[in-house]
């Protein structure tokens, strides 16, 4: 299975809790995890949890529920399992 963690307001929540999720020390300054987790479209791999799940942070800049289609669509194709965590829905 694959988590993505995805934001597009809130990095440091996104960052945080994909770092919680791994059971790791989150970062002193996450302003400079932020720097390298900012480009859009890209998935920054994280490592991987107790259930050998797959961990991802995505940035995104425009409405996260297209993406979330997207990306539960592509999963249906290949035949993925995939949670979607969006830190910005209210």
């Amino acid at each position: 299975m694959k988590i993505i963690y995805i934001y597009k307001t809130n990095p440091y929540a996104a960052i945080t809790a994909a770092y919680v999720h791994l059971k790791l020390n989150i970062p002193e300054n996450p302003r400079n995890i932020q720097n390298n987790y900012s480009k859009e479209g890209y998935f920054y791999y994280l490592g991987l949890d107790e259930g050998l799940n797959e961990v991802y942070l995505l940035y995104i800049s425009k409405n996260s529920y297209i993406l979330k289609n997207l990306l539960n669509g592509f999963a249906n194709i290949y035949d993925e399992e995939v949670v979607i965590i969006d830190l910005d829905n209210k």
